[in-house]
């Protein structure tokens, strides 16, 4: 292998993958076959009660697919490859920063000629869930004659803040302004070398009810708190250094609002529903630009960021085929607005957050305005599915387990 280019764009749920090889065949004519694993990574913690993973390969291949990996496309010279999926139950018995052992539950397998001395060019594209960890199977080029005879990594975090970032291998990545980078020469990978990239233990993973006898339940429409450091599990119970109270306790208006049709609401106060299922969509003509949100907290209190649901994301033809936002003007308490660029991602777990100012002044309003879009593919307008508020809290709260 004479080349290998490893971009990643690391989202808030997924991380879409491109790799280019750039492959030499110095002996006669040949017909190869490459494989292209679907890796599989046990979460770092199971609920209990949870099923357990499905044996049977093919049924553990669908799981994989549906849970952790789409959109897989090849190229040979810039012309589309035709691929095979093909069932696997192969135990890699490597230990991840989590303790976990990895498992390979299917091969992406592609058929290409090789002229003698001809080189070629094999370019892969695919989405892979990252909620929990995203792995990277470098030792799947170990099949190959050969090192690596150069390489690059690129990793970028879009919608993630870096310091939630973290490698089982990071003396190898260098920060540049936007990205990390790994540049490598002669490179022979084993399966210590493959690629782990995860979150911190309690960022933001586990999800709570409020208990009602809580002190906490104050506010109306109070829905949950999120570990939001060093989380880990004591004796039964969630124990963290820091809380954070995630709330749709607040009021909010609209400059505009689309019409209802065929009986579906597109209101401002769609945006306070917990399944993201609905969407306030403004109401001009166009995409909406400078059209705006007023968040009025039902009492001021400390808020720290506001999450956010892009899009209509009730389904993903429904988001493509409607406006996002691509830039928002965030104004506190009527001062003086700052631009935050929105992710383009239809998010269906999780939020995108926004740090608002650092201020001892309680938050009474926030206005978002819109400042840029990502145009829907069938409808000139903007959607927003849903607005929560993040509150830390000074201590744990007390709190029961899902069940």
């Amino acid at each position: 292998m004479l080349s290998e280019r490893l971009n990643i764009d690391l989202q808030i749920e997924h991380a879409a993958i491109r790799v280019e090889y750039l492959l030499h065949n110095p002996g006669k004519k040949v017909k190869i076959e490459a494989g292209f694993p679907v890796s599989e990574t046990p979460p770092n913690y199971v609920m209990p009660g949870a099923p357990a993973p499905a044996v049977n390969p093919k049924a553990r291949l669908a799981t994989a697919l549906t849970e952790h990996l789409q959109g897989f496309e090849a190229t040979l010279d810039g012309k589309p490859l035709e691929f095979e999926l093909i069932p696997d139950k192969l135990e890699l018995k490597k230990i991840g920063p989590a303790g976990a052992d990895r498992k390979v539950t299917g091969w992406y397998k592609v058929k290409f000629n090789f002229d003698a001395g001809q080189a070629r060019k094999l370019v892969v594209k695919y989405k892979q869930s990252s909620i929990w960890r995203f792995t990277y199977l470098f030792s799947a080029a170990g099949m190959w004659k050969g090192p690596i005879r150069d390489g690059i990594v690129t990793v970028r975090p879009m919608g993630r803040p870096k310091a939630e970032i973290a490698f089982n291998h990071p003396k190898r990545f260098e920060w540049k302004e936007d990205h990390w980078e790994w540049v490598f020469h002669d490179f022979e990978p084993t399966l210590e070398d493959d690629l782990e990239i995860q979150e911190p233990s309690g960022k933001g993973i586990v999800l709570f009810d409020i208990n009602e006898s809580s002190e906490t339940d104050s506010m109306n429409g109070l829905k949950s708190v999120y570990a939001a450091k060093n989380g880990k599990w004591v004796n039964d119970r969630y124990r963290a250094e820091s809380w954070a109270l995630h709330h749709n306790s607040f009021q909010v208006s609209a400059s505009s609002e689309l019409p209802d049709e065929n009986g579906i609401s597109y209101k401002a106060e769609n945006l306070r529903q917990e399944d993201a299922k609905h969407a306030w969509i403004e109401g001009v003509a166009g995409e909406g630009l400078g059209e705006s949100l007023v968040i009025t907290p039902d009492k001021p209190a400390h808020i720290r960021q506001l999450g956010i649901v892009n899009g209509y994301v009730k389904s993903d033809e429904l988001y493509e085929t409607n406006g996002r936002v691509s830039a928002l003007d965030v104004s506190v308490n009527g001062g003086k607005p700052f631009r935050v660029l929105i992710p383009d991602e239809c998010l269906n777990t999780r939020m995108f957050y926004i740090d608002l100012p650092a201020s001892k002044e309680l938050v009474k309003t926030i206005k978002l305005t819109i400042a840029g879009v990502y145009p829907g593919s069938k409808f000139h307008d903007t959607a927003i599915s849903r607005i929560v508020l993040v509150q830390p809290l000074d201590k744990a709260p007390k709190i029961l387990p899902i069940r």
